[in-house]
């Protein structure tokens, strides 16, 4: 038996065999098979070769995913920035007044009408958790009504959209495949297949307040203990932050209005049943104690400015494009 020293050896000459020149047309025709022969795999060597291509895609599979959740906050980034100077646009192009019928990020039991709302609740299907809902007064209704905010939209359970389902469950309703609700819509009324209807506020109406910090939106700490969304929060003299959704009912999204944005952009790092549009925060008062927790309005209502569906500031998104922060 040859070594395997020698076969190697032997192997290298007759690969440096040049067939052709074989004269002896037997002799060629075989060397030309053995040739071929050689030019395949061993079973061991493809089974190698799976495994690297395997090992190499899942790399490539988790490079990618990163890459994607990046590029995604990335463009939220870019979307907050536009929202920011479109409703600072619009407010400017329409003579002081802001846009109107934002999304009230809150629920309640049936549309009661000119009535008082009835089983309000924060919407049930939030990804920000920086939010508390409270009630408002007639002097508060009264300002924002001067700079145009005179409508919410608030979501109704006892609704039905015209496609089908229940607005009793909306996690079930938008789960559905069987109608054409989506997250981002659930404001609008039955007619455009949402659970909403548009809301004239009034004295004791509810809206969504921040609750997560001065500091993260402004740069500037704040002087007393920060609202925890509690009555017993000490927090006299801090300004009221409202929160409301920045979803396609507004009028910030009517083309035919001066400084109308084309399209309503959408907050996509949230499960697919929860709430995806960005949120606009509103500087409406400043609390204050008598007995209770209360809220003075302000001279006049003033945008703050955007945070994403999460209730992340631009700031905190741009963590996660970097890759400071987890984009999960």
């Amino acid at each position: 038996m040859f070594s395997k020293f020698k076969i190697r050896e032997m192997m290298t000459k007759f690969d440096a065999v040049n067939v052709n020149d074989i004269a002896d047309k037997k002799l060629q025709a075989k060397a030309k098979r053995l040739k071929k022969k050689q030019a395949g795999f061993t079973l061991l060597e493809l089974l190698v070769v799976v495994a690297i291509l395997a090992a190499i895609a899942g790399t490539a599979t988790l490079a990618l995913q990163d890459t994607d959740a990046r590029a995604s906050a990335a463009a939220h980034v870019a979307m907050m920035d536009e929202l920011n100077k479109g409703i600072r646009t619009y407010r400017v192009l329409n003579k002081n007044q802001l846009p109107n019928n934002f999304d009230s990020l809150i629920q309640v039991t049936t549309d009661p009408g000119s009535g008082a709302l009835s089983g309000v609740a924060p919407y049930g299907n939030l990804e920000i958790q920086d939010v508390a809902e409270v009630a408002i007064n007639a002097d508060i209704v009264g300002v924002m009504g001067d700079i145009g905010m005179s409508q919410l939209q608030y979501i109704t359970l006892g609704g039905d959209p015209e496609d089908g389902g229940t607005c009793a469950d909306t996690a079930d309703l938008i789960n559905r495949r069987d109608n054409a609700v989506v997250p981002g819509n659930i404001f609008l009324t039955p007619a455009g297949n949402g659970c909403g209807f548009a809301r004239t506020l009034q004295a004791a109406d509810s809206v969504m307040v921040w609750t997560g910090g001065r500091e993260r939106l402004t740069g500037q700490p704040a002087t007393v203990s920060e609202f925890d969304g509690t009555a017993g929060s000490t927090v006299v003299g801090e300004p009221v932050y409202m929160t409301v959704g920045i979803g396609p009912a507004s009028t910030l999204f009517n083309a035919n209005n001066l400084g109308g944005m084309t399209s309503v952009p959408v907050y996509r790092h949230v499960s697919e049943e929860k709430y995806n549009r960005f949120i606009g925060i509103f500087d409406i008062g400043e609390w204050t104690t008598t007995g209770a927790l209360t809220i003075t309005a302000t001279d006049q209502v003033a945008f703050v400015g955007v945070v994403d569906g999460a209730g992340d500031t631009k700031e905190e998104e741009l963590g996660e494009w970097d890759g400071q922060r987890n984009t999960i």
